[in-house]
Parts: C-alpha cells; sequence; structure tokens
C-alpha cells in the first residue's frame, strides 16, 4: 500500500512545472494533449494554452485575447489523486477549469475537461 502513496506523491511531483498545448497531437475532441515547458518542437501558432504549476499550489495560465495580445495570469490549483481530478481557480478563488489526467508522465500530459 505504501507503493501506492509514494506513486501518487511522484505523480504530483511530475505535474509541478511548465505544460504547453500540443493540440498537433490530439487524435480525439475530447483529450487535450500538453508537453513540457523543454520540449521545442512545436511548429508556429497564433495561440497554445500553458499552465505553469508550482509547488506551493499557485499556478500561471494563459489567458487568450481577442486583440492577440495573450497574457499570463495567475490563480491556484488543486489535484485529487485519487478521482484525478486537477482543478484551476483564478485570483477570485473562482473555478476556471476541471480536468481529468488521463496520462501524466514527466513527458506528456493528457486530460479531458470535466464539466
Amino acid at each position: 500500500m505504501g507503493c501506492n502513496k509514494d506513486d501518487e506523491i511522484a505523480q504530483t511531483s511530475i505535474l509541478k512545472m511548465k505544460w504547453i498545448e500540443s493540440f498537433e497531437e490530439k487524435t480525439s475532441e475530447e483529450i487535450e494533449i500538453y508537453r513540457t515547458g523543454d520540449f521545442d518542437d512545436f511548429p508556429a501558432s497564433r495561440y497554445r494554452q500553458v499552465f505553469v504549476f508550482d509547488d506551493n499550489g499557485e499556478i500561471e495560465y494563459r489567458v487568450l485575447a481577442t486583440n492577440d495580445a495573450h497574457y499570463m495570469a495567475k490563480g491556484s490549483w488543486e489535484y485529487n489523486e485519487k478521482t484525478k481530478i486537477l482543478k484551476i481557480y483564478n485570483t477570485d478563488s473562482e473555478k476556471i477549469y476541471e480536468f481529468e489526467i488521463i496520462e501524466l508522465t514527466n513527458q506528456v500530459l493528457k486530460i479531458k475537461a470535466n464539466n
């Protein structure tokens, strides 16, 4: 049983980095694919979602602006290892995203919107 807890801690620690949307790899409308911040094989794009998860529950995420002046906003995040549900909140504590984590490795994050 202790090994399971260690696996959960390892999974959460993998999440705590920069993730960049890799929509070119999508094979399903439901599942979004993200690569780590050091992945440099992205073709040019007008917009890619970015999430930067911090150790202390803080997050920075890219906001799509209608004038193409996209910007990073701050908020907070929480992850439930048992349900695999990831919630992201803005600075007013309003939930702006809720995802189910489908796959998480040190190279790829696959998530599904949980509406």
